[in-house]
């Protein structure tokens, strides 16, 4: 198996079968490692951008809008989560676009079904639980909720994967919590404010 690098993400709809994932695009343990690790070695303190948002509907389709609304009841308004499930802690998911797209390995990241998709380095090293974070207008907290896989996680991205995000959740990412509402927009600079 041959890892593809590239970040590979559509701004088409997705639904029903095309969430399952494909086995052919897993990745074995070595290799994810070493990916992994390669990333790590290559972090820069560059711009940290948002670079993708999906929303997930309650029909099963996930979008990938521009612009969305963010606020402190509802979480990502037009999200399935906010119909109810957001709630403080765990309202939104964030992932590291570079390490969905190794983990993805050619795979859209819409797959993950995380909210935002950022450059911003999420290792707990580089961004403690309760920072917050400026983005676009709104301003949100990293909770201390760990971010682990769940079985849609393993049967999309495979084994391996699975039992390195189980080991690390913030290779799967973080949860966000709304602390200031407000529109976040594709590109937006994503700042700690502490």
């Amino acid at each position: 198996m041959s890892l593809k690098t590239s970040r590979a993400w559509s701004q088409t709809e997705f639904i029903g079968s095309s969430l399952a994932g494909d086995s052919g695009f897993h990745l074995l343990e070595g290799e994810l490692k070493l990916a992994l690790a390669h990333l790590n070695e290559d972090c820069s303190s560059g711009t940290n951008t948002l670079e993708s948002m999906v929303l997930r509907g309650v029909d099963g389709v996930r979008r990938q809008p521009q612009q969305a609304l963010l606020t402190v009841d509802g979480g990502l308004i037009g999200d399935r989560w906010s119909a109810g499930k957001a709630k403080p802690g765990d309202q939104i998911s964030m992932m590291n676009l570079d390490v969905a797209c190794v983990i993805a390995n050619g795979q859209s990241v819409v797959l993950f079904g995380d909210n935002l998709f950022t450059t911003l380095d999420l290792r707990e090293e580089h961004l403690l639980v309760g920072t917050r974070l400026q983005i676009g207008e709104a301003v949100l907290k990293v909770s201390a909720t760990p971010h682990v896989p769940c079985g849609q996680f393993k049967a999309r991205f495979g084994a391996a994967a699975f039992e390195c995000a189980a080991r690390d959740p913030r290779i799967r990412g973080v949860y966000l919590t709304v602390m200031e509402s407000g529109t976040v927009r594709l590109g937006d600079a994503i700042t700690p404010l502490d």
